[in-house]
């Protein structure tokens, strides 16, 4: 998604959750946004943002051997 298209107030996705956009960082590239179903507040990358969800498989570190503790 284009970021000038993410007016703040507007609802969007971030991956396949709906988000609702606060504010936007162009500078680093990041938005503050609340999901609206929890209604957590969280800085994300604003490449994740979408108009529409995203439901790509992804593989989780642990399962690569990542992140060991």
């Amino acid at each position: 998604m284009n970021i000038p298209q993410a007016k703040c107030n507007s609802i969007c996705y971030y991956f396949c959750e709906k988000i609702k956009v606060i504010k936007i960082f162009e500078e680093i590239h990041m938005a503050k946004v609340v999901f609206i179903d929890t209604a957590r507040e969280s800085i994300v990358d604003i490449s994740g943002i979408s108009k529409k969800p995203v439901y790509d498989v992804s593989i989780p570190i642990k399962l690569l051997g990542g992140e060991r503790r």
